[in-house]
């Protein structure tokens, strides 16, 4: 099964169920698997083969999920792009993916370098398309008025072609090309709806681009795979958010916790309904106590965390039907391995601090174009995720940082994630970040930043040292402490570390 049989499958039982809900209005399972295998053969008649990868650079609308689908109707690798990403990030993703085709708008078109677009065969242009576009572009509505009917296509020799080619952000490194398989994918999805018991009753509001393979694998197609549906907010602004929300009343959600926290804490949020909601999923980064303390205040359902990576896909959830722990990020999911295993490879004891390992049939299949890495990574059969976790006697993890986040102070290891706990239990503090400054005597030290609740009295720096000195041992400690009252993100949403250790490095703590 591929991502496009999900909908063929389901537009055969529920032909005139609604899929799709956005701003463009809303499209039934009959309507959208048409325009899907209108746009793939369009796709094959610019003269896209089996495997071609064709980039999309588009908001969270309809004609992102359309392309997505038929991309994967067509045998192509679909290479999602972020309008966040700036020019270099875009050049370098085309030019490594070896794009031949992207799908864009005229707006966006104007991100994308001319030495990126010179190595692109074709461009298909969304929305208002100009009376004189440029050179080489095709309006997708073009596309949309061409038949349905799939040409004959090779797809080469591959039983299970990849069908995802997703880049990492790249903040350490250069970014690699992730590549996923349609019939892993597929699986994946699958075994998300078990988890989660859902059906076609199901509804979910997607408010982060469904390009994102999180919300593609977790909204996007579970929804289309069982007959739900699903509606794209083009903007994850809370206004939009909570207006969006009063109309379709979704029954799961799924949103990384910056956000999340941004939505609870709009005033909106308290005059919501929430009867239809079953649960709320945090994924993407750690999940603060805060986060968890206004779910619990303003929605009163679970809060579910998930953790995975681009790698492996999920790999846990907090127990959708039973009982759970707050700050837990869960249990491994079904069809997932996990261990947390010490530098030595044996697996560790209860309430042992070690890197966690996966195992997953579903786990990508390479680096694109980086046969070493790739090696390096799946040698083993395990992944390791180079996140750092310990777990309980009820095999719950809980996540302790990332390996690379690990300051070394003069050979002593600090774990940021156990001194942000500290820091986050003092009254007036709402969240913390630690990361390592540099130090010409100890190589390493921790800083902390960190966020007051909403009208806490700042206790200051010396306050939060001898706080974090009595429950803490005296090289865990940060040196410095430092106010935010706006938490860099990456294109992703995630908390910037890179950016705050720069901030500790060179701007004082402050953003210059």
């Amino acid at each position: 099964m591929t991502l496009a049989t999900m909908l063929d499958d389901a537009a055969a039982r529920s032909p005139h169920a609604v899929a799709i809900h956005s701003s463009a209005g809303s499209l039934s399972y009959a309507d959208l698997a048409d325009r899907v295998a209108r746009v793939a053969h369009g796709f094959m008649s610019l003269g896209l083969t089996g495997q071609d990868r064709v980039a999309f650079l588009l908001p969270n609308g309809v004609e992102l999920a359309i392309s997505i689908l038929a991309a994967a109707k067509a045998g192509l690798i679909a290479v999602p792009l972020s309008p966040t990403f700036a020019p270099p990030q875009l050049e370098y993703i085309l030019k490594h993916s070896g794009a031949r085709m992207l799908v864009t708008s005229p707006t966006l078109l104007g991100a994308v370098t001319a030495e990126a677009r010179d190595q692109l065969d074709v461009v298909v242009l969304c929305g208002d398309v100009p009376d004189e576009p440029p050179a080489g572009a095709v309006p997708f509505g073009q596309l949309l008025a061409g038949p349905a009917a799939m040409p004959a296509m090779s797809r080469g020799l591959a039983a299970d072609p990849i069908g995802l080619l997703v880049y990492t952000s790249g903040t350490t490194s250069r970014p690699k090309g992730v590549a996923h398989t349609q019939e892993r994918m597929a699986h994946r999805v699958r075994l998300f709806i078990d988890e989660l018991t859902l059906t076609a009753d199901d509804n979910t509001l997607a408010c982060v681009s469904i390009g994102r393979p999180v919300f593609m694998l977790g909204q996007l197609m579970p929804m289309l795979c069982v007959g739900g549906s699903i509606t794209l907010l083009e903007r994850p602004d809370a206004e939009s958010f909570w207006r969006t929300h009063t109309v379709s009343r979704p029954t799961y959600l799924i949103t990384p916790p910056a956000l999340t926290r941004d939505l609870l804490e709009h005033a909106s949020a308290r005059a919501a309904d929430f009867s239809r909601l079953r649960f709320w999923i945090v994924g993407g980064d750690t999940c603060p106590a805060a986060v968890h303390a206004l779910m619990a205040d303003v929605v009163r359902k679970p809060l579910l965390e998930i953790c995975g990576m681009t790698e492996t896909g999920f790999y846990c959830i907090s127990p959708p039907h039973g009982p759970s722990k707050p700050g837990s990020i869960g249990q491994a999911m079904m069809g997932v391995a996990v261990r947390v295993v010490t530098d030595s490879g044996a697996d560790t004891a209860p309430g042992e601090v070690g890197r966690v390992l996966v195992r997953t049939p579903d786990m990508m299949v390479g680096y694109w174009n980086d046969t070493l890495a790739t090696h390096r990574m799946l040698r083993s059969g395990w992944l390791d995720t180079e996140d750092l976790a310990s777990t309980d006697e009820d095999g719950f993890l809980w996540f302790a940082g990332r390996q690379k986040d690990m300051i070394s102070r003069g050979g002593f290891k600090v774990a940021p994630a156990m001194v942000e706990d500290a820091i986050r239990s003092h009254p007036g503090v709402a969240t913390a970040a630690v990361v390592g400054a540099s130090d010409e005597r100890e190589g390493q030290v921790p800083v902390a930043f960190y966020e007051l609740r909403p009208s806490a009295v700042d206790p200051g720096a010396e306050a939060l040292a001898a706080w974090a000195a009595a429950r803490l041992e005296p090289l865990s400690v940060p040196v410095s402490f430092f106010r935010v009252d706006r938490w860099p993100l990456t294109a992703q949403g995630k908390l910037d570390r890179a950016r705050l250790v720069w901030m500790a490095d060179f701007g004082d703590g402050r953003e210059i």
